[in-house]
Order: structure tokens, then sequence, then C-alpha cells
């Protein structure tokens, strides 16, 4: 069936109006804020000249590659790479709960019942997973424009001087969620509770982590291979944030996207409603 692109808008519209009025929406919002709030109140424990300088950059490179090390703390602001880290590092776990009703509750509920003579069915699919990028995109939109002034403020840093690491970080994190939002996508069609949805995609992601890091003492070739089961084998490419990386990362996780949206489009497409 043809997507009716008026139609497809409607459908985000109304998706992101009820985000900001429904239990999950709000949920999400008040959680992530309170978490953030939290995080930015520590910031004036990070000392940014002793993680810029050679001795902090080694140590950063026993974490990291060398190369993310410098790119993260020698060649930008410390304190802001430290935001993106931990907003790299949590993004799954905010994205897993904030994507987990697009289409669990209207199956549960019978509600597409409502919605099936006015809308296509790929018209609710994908407006469904539009509505949430859109929600989590600006989430973290928001969270990073704080974040800058936050940094500029307690670090007497200028803002100006943060804005080009600022876009890097902004678009990374963009792209670094969406194949969460995809995998969603997939749960949520499987499922008719957002509840249900959010514990298996949640459970899902910790499974296998803690599967990879079994795997990881016996074999670590077998590890890495697992790993790519999860939607963030991008992120080593995400943190060094240069464009041949970033191009890297797009191209995997439009991969993930489209394996991820594809099965939960066939669920979707089959459910008895």
């Amino acid at each position: 069936m043809n997507i009716r692109f008026h139609t497809l808008k409607t459908i985000i519209s109304h998706d992101l109006t009820y985000a900001f009025r429904s239990a999950r929406g709000v949920l999400f919002l008040v959680f992530f804020a309170v978490f953030w709030l939290w995080v930015f109140s520590k910031f004036h424990l990070i000392n940014p000249q002793w993680l810029k300088n050679p001795e902090g950059t080694m140590l950063m490179s026993w974490l990291f590659d060398q190369q993310t090390a410098r790119s993260l703390f020698a060649n930008r602001d410390p304190s802001f790479s430290v935001f993106y880290l931990v907003a790299m590092n949590t993004a799954p776990l905010f994205v897993l709960f904030a994507a987990s009703d697009q289409t669990a509750n209207d199956i549960g509920s019978k509600y597409l019942r409502f919605l099936l003579p006015r809308c296509h069915r790929n018209e609710i699919y994908l407006g469904r997973f539009i509505g949430c990028a859109l929600l989590v995109w600006l989430a973290y939109f928001v969270i990073s424009i704080i974040a800058v002034l936050w940094v500029s403020v307690v670090n007497e840093v200028n803002v100006m001087s943060l804005l080009s690491d600022w876009l890097w970080v902004y678009l990374s994190l963009a792209l670094y969620v969406l194949p969460f939002i995809a995998m969603m996508s997939l749960c949520s069609a499987l499922v008719g509770s957002a509840g249900l949805s959010a514990l298996l995609g949640i459970g899902f992601y910790f499974i296998i982590t803690v599967i990879v890091s079994v795997i990881g003492f016996q074999s670590e070739s077998m590890s890495d291979v697992v790993s790519y089961i999860l939607p963030n084998a991008s992120k080593p490419w995400l943190l060094i944030l240069d464009l041949p990386n970033w191009l890297k990362a797009l191209v995997m996780n439009a991969i993930y996207v489209l394996i991820y949206g594809w099965a939960g489009w066939v669920l979707f497409s089959r459910r008895d409603i």
C-alpha cells in the first residue's frame, strides 16, 4: 500500500502530542530530566585540565583506544566529552524505555481496529517510529544544549567554542539511538503491552550484553561476532567524532534499522487485530 504523506504527518503529530500526556512519555521525560540533573550537579568535580594533559589522556587511553582518547580529551573540551560519554552509555536504557509503546498498547487494546479504516498499517507503523524518534531527538537536543551552557558556566569556557563539538555530539547521539528505536518497533509489534515490550527490549539487551561478556573470557573473536546482534556496535566509531568514522556508523546503523524495522513490520502486518 502507498504511504499517504498527509496521513503520515497527522499520525506523527498525534504521536508527539500524545507522548507528552501519556504515562510512558511523562515517565521517560521525568526520569531523563532527574538523571541529567544529578549528572550536571557533579560536573564541578571534573578537572578538565588534568584530563587534557598527557597523563590524563594516557589514563583514558587505557579505557579507550589512543585515537578515541585523543579525540575526546585532547582535541575537545574534556567536560563536554564526559557528557558525551555518559549520554552514549546511558542512551540504550532511556531509548528502550521511551520507544517501548510504538504499537504495543494499540494492539493490546484493539485501538488499531479504529485506526485501520482511516490509516494504512504501513502509515501507522512508520508514523509511530518517526514520532518516537522525534521525541528522543528532542530530549537529547535540549539536554545537549543545557550541557553546553553548563560546561561554559562551570569551566568558564566560551559557548561559541563548544558549538562545533555540540553539533558532532548531537548528530552522533541522534544517529546512535535510531537502531534502538527500530529494535523496540520489533518488540512493540511482538507483544500487546507497553510494559511487556519494555521488559522484552531491556531484558534482551542485558542478556546479550552478559552473554558477550561471558564469551569474551573464552574467545574474544566469538564475543565480537555475538556483540553485533545489538545495535550499539557502531559506538566505537561514533566516539571518535570524525567524518569517516561517522559515515561508517551511518551505514552500519542504517543496516540495523532496516533489519529490525523490517522484522517488526513483518510481525505488525500479520498481527490479528
